[in-house]
C-alpha cells in the first residue's frame, strides 16, 4: 500500500526542484491554476478510495484524471496510483500497461524504481502454469533483471544492518544531527531495495524452473509418442538454457534415452561419458543405458 503523504511529499520536492525561480509555467506551477486545483482535489479523493481498498471506485476516478493530469505535476501520481489500483484488484494486464506507461512517459519520476519492480511483479502474476504459453514468464524475468541492473545494492545485508545500528546509536546520542538522520534514511532505503533485489532473484530462479519444466515435459510427451527426434530437441533446450534448474540433470538422462531409441549408439555413448564426468555421483541412474549401449557394441 502506498502512502498519500509520501506521494505528495515526493511530488512537492520534485516540483520545487524543477520550478525554482519560475513563478508561472505549464509544469509545476500548473497545480496553482483553477483546473489543476480541481485535479488535485479529485486525485486526493481517488487516493483516499485506494487507501480504503475501494479499488473499482478509485480506478474510475483515476481513469478520468489520466488525460487531464498530462503535463502537470500530478501526472505520475495519477499513473502510479492507477497502476497500483489495478494490481491490487488483480487486473494485472492493465497494471502492466500503466506501470509501463509511467516508466516511458515520466522516466524521472520518484516512482520509477517501485514501478519497475511492480511491472515485473505484474508479469509474474500473469505467468501461467508450465504447460501453457510462457510469454509473461519471460517478460517477468526480463523486468526483474532490469530492476536489479538499474537499482543495485551497494552493500550486503550484514553491512547494512551494522550501518543501521551505528547511525541509530549516533542519533540516540545526538538527535539533532541532520547528517545522521539523512544517513539512517539512506540505509533504510538500501534495506528496502535489498529486499526487492532478493525477491527478484528468488522469483527469477522460480520462473526459470517453470520454463525448464515446460520444455522437459514436452520432451517427455514426445518420448511417449515415440517421436524421439523431437524429444531430443527439447532435452537439448533444457541442457543448453537451464543449467541452473533441477531439470538439467534429468534432461541429460532423457537425451541418452532418446539417442538409444534412435539407434544413435556412438552419440549415445558420447553423451553417457559426458554425463559420467559431469554427474559422477549419479552414474547409477544411467546404469541401464550403459548396459544397453555396451551390449550393442559387444554384439556388433
Amino acid at each position: 500500500m502506498i502512502s498519500v503523504s509520501f506521494r505528495m511529499t515526493a511530488r512537492f520536492l520534485v516540483c520545487v526542484t524543477g520550478c525554482a525561480g519560475i513563478v508561472l509555467s505549464t509544469g509545476c506551477s500548473s497545480v496553482s491554476s483553477t483546473a489543476s486545483g480541481d485535479i488535485t482535489t479529485r486525485f486526493d479523493r481517488a487516493a483516499g478510495l485506494y487507501q480504503d481498498a475501494k479499488y473499482d471506485r478509485a480506478a474510475l476516478e483515476l481513469e478520468s484524471l489520466m488525460f487531464e493530469a498530462r503535463a502537470t505535476s500530478l501526472e505520475d501520481d495519477v499513473l502510479f496510483t492507477l497502476a497500483e489500483t489495478y494490481y491490487e484488484s488483480e487486473q494485472y494486464l492493465l497494471a502492466v500497461e500503466i506501470f509501463l506507461r509511467l516508466l516511458e512517459e515520466t522516466p524521472g519520476s520518484p516512482y520509477a524504481e517501485e514501478a519497475q519492480f511492480m511491472l515485473a511483479r505484474s508479469h509474474d502474476q500473469l505467468s501461467p502454469v508450465f504447460s501453457r504459453d510462457q510469454d509473461h514468464t519471460w517478460k517477468a524475468i526480463r523486468e526483474y533483471r532490469l530492476y536489479m541492473d538499474l537499482y543495485p545494492v551497494r552493500k550486503d545485508r550484514a553491512e547494512l544492518e551494522a550501518d543501521r545500528e551505528m547511525f541509530s546509536g549516533l542519533l540516540h546520542l545526538d538527535p539533532a544531527n541532520s547528517n545522521y538522520t539523512v544517513a539512517l534514511k539512506d540505509v533504510e532505503r538500501q534495506m528496502q531495495r535489498l529486499e526487492k533485489v532478493e525477491q527478484s532473484s528468488a522469483r527469477i530462479a522460480s520462473l526459470r524452473e517453470k520454463l525448464a519444466r515446460g520444455s522437459f515435459s514436452v520432451a517427455g510427451q514426445y518420448m511417449k509418442l515415440k517421436q524421439y527426434r523431437a524429444a531430443e530437441v527439447f532435452y537439448d533446450e533444457v541442457m543448453q538454457s537451464f543449467a541452473d534448474t533441477d531439470y538439467f540433470e534429468q534432461a541429460w538422462r532423457g537425451k541418452i534415452g532418446a539417442l538409444v531409441e534412435l539407434g544413435k549408439w556412438f552419440e549415445a555413448l558420447a553423451v553417457l561419458e559426458a554425463y559420467d564426468q559431469r554427474f559422477p555421483e549419479n552414474m547409477d541412474r544411467v546404469a541401464a543405458y550403459r548396459e544397453q549401449i555396451m551390449r550393442h557394441f559387444s554384439n556388433s
